[in-house]
């Protein structure tokens, strides 16, 4: 009797520390690695596929996910869509001009259509 309550608690706190969560898996190629948000630079959305931009590496991780699906898995506080084929982390933005985000030496255009709302959020955190 006694462990099988035990187990329910189990499940309970783990169901609670997923609504917490601090990181994706990702599958790139042969191999599935983990992403902590904290990380993520920002994503560029190439078709079918997603590059997804990390901090202190120098080349992006490949994911055969589409920028809507990546989006909808990283956590809406974090994150921003900015443009069609971009998702930026707002808490790496260094700068913004003419319309431009920039995050270390990459320059990222905010589209027409999610300026409302970009520049919205901006001026919340202002």
């Amino acid at each position: 009797m006694h462990s099988s309550s035990n187990k329910n608690h189990h499940t309970r706190a783990h169901a609670a520390h997923a609504k917490s969560k601090k990181f994706v898996f990702v599958k790139s190629e042969y191999r599935i690695l983990k992403v902590r948000f904290e990380d993520i630079l920002f994503c560029e959305g190439m078709k079918d596929y997603t590059q997804v931009y990390i901090k202190g590496k120098s080349e992006p991780i490949l994911t055969l996910s589409n920028l809507k699906s990546f989006f909808s898995k990283l956590p809406s506080d974090e994150f921003m869509r900015v443009h069609r084929s971009y998702i930026v982390s707002i808490s790496h933005i260094d700068s913004i001009a003419r319309n431009e985000i920039y995050i270390g030496k990459k320059n990222i255009p905010i589209g027409d259509s999610f300026k409302a709302e970009f520049y919205e959020m901006i001026e919340s955190n202002s």
